[in-house]
């Protein structure tokens, strides 16, 4: 499964004005795959932001899909 996984993400090509680029780091925009490692690293970070919420003088903070406000 693993491996499965690395081979999609390093096959993220994409064209841009008549030239073929592929992408080096991060996750293709419109792939099938994306949106899932996209909520799945969010999920993980929000561990992360659990912490710093609770030591630290955040005042707001907000998540909705994958844009993040805080205050």
């Amino acid at each position: 499964m693993l491996w499965l996984m690395k081979t999609v993400l390093s096959q993220n090509y994409f064209a841009f004005s008549d030239n073929i680029y592929q992408l080096l780091y991060g996750i293709a925009m419109g792939s099938a795959i994306s949106s899932i490692i996209t909520e799945i690293y969010l999920c993980y970070e929000n561990i992360f932001i659990k912490h710093i919420l609770q030591t630290t003088n955040i005042i707001f903070y907000t998540r909705y899909v994958y844009d993040t406000l805080i205050i």
